[in-house]
């Protein structure tokens, strides 16, 4: 009898032991994987980061790391669920109800949520990209304006009628971003046909001068460029030159209102 008792306590120990020693080896994997996957996001993160240094942008580099500490979480999340199973079937657990359920729930909520997961995966490539940030002038679809927010599954636009606008990152297909650099500010001013064009051009680039010298944002002088139509009531001349993002709108106002005043003195007819 105590032989057996004996004999029955080692074979249980020794069940133990390999049962605590498999736990052990998925702890581990676990631990290994989810650090070698830490390394390797936080590796990508920087290189990101050192490239958004010194970019157009410095919230960009903010919201990479976000991004990062959610890619994080969801790489700790998918080894919890893999470790699970694995242990799971350690203690001789029938795991396939266990999947089928799952698979039966995961279907049925990603039905129900494929706009939303469109969306974040959209917002997420946008921040990643880096298409856009808060206080960019962009264009996105029919709307232009200031982003004033951008989260990961919206997009907020302050249009210049001071409208806020909400968009869904899944819905965005074409951005026009205003902010990223140099922008021409072009204005057309049509003169009656009969109007002396080489005297209205050297007024023109005159109003061009006094405008980059008392207007804030403008990199070169607008000058004008020449006529682009012409017909028997009017003939256009077409002005332009470069400006700092979000400046477009101040130097053609003061040019249109140099124009008229300069036009009038001088007795050039608008047509």
């Amino acid at each position: 009898m105590n032989l057996f008792t004996g004999a029955f306590w080692s074979g249980l120990l020794t069940v133990i032991l390999m049962r605590v020693w498999d736990i052990a080896k998925i702890l581990i994997f676990f631990v290994v994987v989810r650090f070698i996957a830490y390394r390797l996001i936080d590796r990508v993160l920087n290189t990101i980061c050192n490239r958004e240094r010194g970019g157009p942008t410095a919230v960009s580099t903010g919201r990479v790391k976000t991004l990062g500490g959610l890619i994080k979480s969801t790489v700790s999340y998918t080894l919890i669920f893999i470790s699970g199973v694995m242990l799971l079937r350690v203690v001789n657990i029938d795991i396939a109800p266990v999947l089928t359920a799952a698979g039966v729930v995961g279907l049925a909520v990603g039905f129900g949520s494929q706009k939303l997961v469109r969306d974040i995966i959209s917002g997420f490539f946008i921040v990643l990209e880096n298409q856009y940030a808060v206080g960019d002038y962009v264009t996105i679809g029919t709307v232009t304006g200031t982003v004033s927010e951008l989260g990961m599954r919206t997009t907020q636009l302050r249009d210049d009628m001071g409208k806020l606008v909400i968009i869904a990152n899944g819905d965005i297909i074409q951005v026009a971003n205003y902010s990223r650099g140099p922008l021409q500010a072009v204005l057309e001013v049509s003169v009656a046909p009969d109007s002396d064009l080489a005297k209205a051009r050297s007024i023109i680039d005159e109003i061009g001068k006094e405008v980059a010298s008392s207007v804030d944002g403008v990199i070169t002088a607008p000058t004008a460029d020449g006529v682009t139509a012409a017909d028997a009531s009017k003939i256009t001349i077409r002005i332009s030159g470069e400006v700092k993002p979000g400046r477009t709108d101040a130097v053609q106002t003061a040019l249109r209102e140099r124009i008229l005043a300069r036009f009038a003195q001088e007795g050039i007819k608008l047509a």
